[in-house]
């Protein structure tokens, strides 16, 4: 372990603003407390190292204190020197800190154990060890911690053997029903560093999933849906999103039998990728994309969170996607200025749009104009004009500006 933790040591130090040195000083003032990095940053520290991965710069930086957090964030925030900005936000629930040192964040926590009194609740919390800590962890490749006094690392579940060999497998029997956005996180991980999951990871993902109450159920309905676990979900899918292939993700939850735990009733087929994409080029809502076609509609809202005005705008596009299915000749001969119609006197969100152009229903191509050619284009004259040439403000005014623009939207069509 020797050279790998010299390696790691090294690259600790690299880390900007002094950071490493400053902890260090904490330390040696606090009756030398136990303080260690821990999760993505050595895990993608390791992976750099076996298997020549490069990572412009760490994607997240955690630190574990066997004490308290706040303490050590407040030392570095006043001893940090050639700064602009150093922020630091306290979360209690947890114990968790918050550091934004000129835009890169650091997460500094007590050490904790956790304790799920339900699947996906939120979980009771107490101090605890950095050894305790590494249990309450997701994957072995996200359990290894460097303690910096001592130069130690802590690898209790074989997270380095799992690097080397590309492997995913979960810390223990429990890890999914405790927290089943895990599963979101896994397909994440498999995707972005191209490891597989294992057997055994394998089997309690489906399992879960397969025993999991997704039905509704109005006796328990806090227990099936707990609103922690709608809001983890979501933030796991922003991230891929943000971050990630968000359509590799889906096709390898597609592909480990347990996409039921978005949607049981997508089919991850060319037709649903190719939408997927597009909902990307379009900066679309892919959560409202993932859930469109649920069966269940009002429940699956529910347990993702779905705000009104996002009802609202399913509820437009499945209207709408019924209307264009069930009226094709109707359309077959609308001009620039009647699909403009169309769309705006219902008052269409433009998510709604986005919705019915990635779905590729009829006459997509025209709702595409709307979205970029025919929406913005205005009337040549405006009020004040139409005033100086004798219009009275009002209804009729409104129409003819109306008329107006309609007129310089169909002149797309003749040039």
């Amino acid at each position: 372990m020797n050279d790998i933790s010299d390696y790691i040591q090294g690259e600790l130090i690299k880390i900007p603003f002094n950071l490493y040195n400053l902890i260090t000083k904490y330390i040696e003032s606090n009756n030398n407390t136990k303080v260690a990095f821990v999760g993505g940053y050595l895990r993608d520290l390791l992976i750099s190292k076996f298997h020549k991965e490069s990572f412009s710069e760490p994607v997240d930086i955690d630190i574990v204190i066997e004490g308290s957090s706040i303490s050590l964030a407040k030392f570095i925030k006043k001893n940090i020197v050639n700064v602009d900005l150093c922020l630091i936000k306290e979360f209690n629930l947890y114990n968790t800190v918050e550091i934004n040192i000129n835009n890169y964040k650091i997460d500094v926590a007590s050490a904790r154990k956790e304790i799920y009194s339900a699947p996906g609740l939120n979980p009771t919390v107490t101090n605890s060890t950095i050894e305790e800590d590494l249990k309450r962890r997701d994957f072995t490749i996200n359990s290894i911690a460097f303690e910096v006094s001592a130069r130690k690392i802590y690898d209790l579940y074989g997270g380095i053997s799992d690097i080397k060999s590309k492997k995913l497998n979960l810390l223990h029997s429990n890890s999914i029903s405790d927290d089943p956005s895990r599963l979101i996180r896994c397909a994440k991980y498999a995707s972005r560093f191209n490891f597989n999951i294992s057997n055994n990871a394998l089997k309690q993902s489906q399992e879960t999933v397969r025993q999991w109450p997704w039905k509704s159920s109005k006796t328990h309905q806090k227990m099936i849906f707990p609103p922690a676990l709608g809001i983890r979900i979501r933030m796991e899918l922003a991230e891929i999103y943000k971050h990630d292939n968000l359509n590799n993700v889906i096709s390898i939850i597609n592909k480990w039998e347990i996409i039921s735990i978005l949607n049981e009733n997508i089919e991850v087929d060319k037709r649903f990728l190719r939408g997927l994409n597009w909902i990307k080029k379009l900066n679309g809502n892919y959560l409202l994309y993932l859930i469109k076609n649920a069966e269940d509609l009002e429940t699956t809202c529910e347990r993702f969170l779905v705000n009104n005005g996002e009802v609202k705008i399913l509820e437009d596009y499945l209207d709408i996607k019924k209307i264009l299915k069930t009226n094709k000749e109707k359309f077959m001969h609308f001009s620039p200025s009647s699909w403009t119609e169309f769309i705006e006197k219902r008052n269409l969100n433009d998510e709604t749009v986005k919705l019915l152009i990635c779905d590729g229903v009829p006459y997509w191509h025209n709702l595409f104009k709307w979205l970029f050619i025919y929406k913005s284009i205005k009337s040549k004259k405006d009020g004040e004009t139409l005033k100086k040439e004798g219009w009275e403000q009002g209804k009729e005014m409104g129409i003819e500006i109306k008329r107006l623009r309609y007129l310089e939207i169909d002149k797309l069509n003749r040039s």
